[in-house]
């Protein structure tokens, strides 16, 4: 950032036999510099505290690495290297124990190990468990919006994607008989999933980000280490102490629709969905990467989304279930979620049209009681 001092590059790899992965290290005296780092939708910046302020022995210290097929980013606030990076490597060891619970990539992954027969109680771990919870009950809420049963259509339209055509619709129509999160069976007392129908599978691409960032944020803040910011990719947890001198985390969010806005956090979480970087074009029609659970089929309009709130996975998924709503929608989907703050935009044939909470993802952080939702008639044209 023009006049910060540079910051200071430290490769560690082969340093330390335990280390997760290839960890470059990023640490930048606060009275000198700040960490910029730019992931996807969202760029994040630590804040500068003045000389006056700022405890020499204080440092910020970025780790970046690869996980969940995306960038991750991690940025702690404390004194001395080693204390930084023991909380860095705790975030990245819950990170990494999110994917293996998770992905549907990994062959071996606790997800990819569910059988889709239906009937079957499989006992499964807290990740799986807890992940599968929280995602069917935002499913129930977003009035199916959200689903985390969308897996077989999913698979459908990437097959698709990777050949440049649209899904074939018998193919498409047999995926999607397969999906419906009410026949999903939940067990608290014995850990179990159970589908209702053969052939269901899980996929936490909606959610699974702002799942992890969550945790190891909250892990990182259960060990004492409470000034930290985590981005994987656009799904961004703030921790609950602000970094020296400042009132949070300053962020800057991009949606790929609107101008950039500057977001200020504190113990919450923002994530961002859109279709920027993920469609395909067919006879001059855009699909998005984003799927219609509901009638398994992409969206055509150009839609993008900004939701922040206290849970990482929760907005993750919201964002997601708001691009589906639209903005006539949005309104009716997030009362059922208060305190979360949010704004969709979607360019329509008509003009580009947005729809945001009061106040909107933007600024400073508020009291939940504060966020009021206006209806759909509080459209903005441009």
């Amino acid at each position: 950032m023009p006049g910060c001092g540079p910051a200071r590059m430290i490769d560690v790899a082969g340093h330390l036999d335990d280390r997760l992965g290839t960890v470059r290290r990023r640490v930048t005296p606060w009275a000198i510099s700040l960490i910029r780092a730019t992931l996807s939708c969202c760029c994040l910046a630590g804040c500068v505290a003045s000389p006056q302020t700022a405890s020499p022995e204080i440092e910020v210290e970025s780790f970046a690495e690869v996980a969940m097929g995306v960038d991750v980013s991690i940025t702690v606030v404390a004194p001395g290297p080693d204390t930084r990076l023991a909380a860095a490597r705790l975030a990245m060891k819950e990170i990494r124990a999110c994917e293996d619970a998770l992905s549907d990539w990994q062959a071996l992954s606790e997800r990819s190990r569910l059988p889709r027969s239906a009937g079957v109680a499989t006992i499964v771990g807290e990740r799986l468990f807890t992940a599968t919870a929280r995602s069917v009950e935002i499913a129930r809420d977003t009035q199916g919006r959200f689903d985390p049963t969308i897996s077989p259509v999913v698979h459908v339209w990437r097959a698709a994607r990777a050949q440049g055509t649209l899904p074939d619709g018998a193919t498409l129509d047999a995926a999607h008989a397969f999906v419906g999160w009410q026949h999903v069976k939940l067990d608290a007392s014995t850990s179990t999933i159970t589908f209702g129908r053969n052939g269901m599978a899980l996929d936490f691409g909606g959610i699974g980000k702002g799942f992890a960032a969550q945790r190891a944020s909250d892990a990182m803040a259960g060990s004492g280490q409470a000034s930290h910011l985590v981005a994987v990719a656009g799904d961004v947890v703030a921790g609950p102490i602000a970094p020296p001198g400042k009132p949070g985390w300053m962020i800057r969010k991009e949606d790929g629709l609107g101008a950039p806005v500057d977001l200020v956090l504190l113990g919450e979480a923002v994530s961002t969905s859109g279709d920027l970087e993920q469609f395909i074009d067919v006879d001059g029609v855009r699909h998005s990467h984003i799927i219609d659970p509901r009638t398994g089929h992409a969206l055509r309009d150009r839609t993008a989304a900004c939701v922040r709130g206290p849970d990482g996975a929760t907005c993750d998924a919201l964002a997601t279930a708001l691009c589906v709503a639209g903005v006539r929608d949005a309104a009716d989907l997030i009362r059922s979620f208060p305190g979360y703050r949010a704004s969709v935009t979607t360019i329509e044939p008509s003009g580009r049209r947005t729809w945001s909470t009061t106040p909107g993802p933007e600024g400073p952080p508020c009291a939940a009681g504060a966020v009021t939702v206006p209806d759909a008639a509080a459209l903005t044209q441009r």
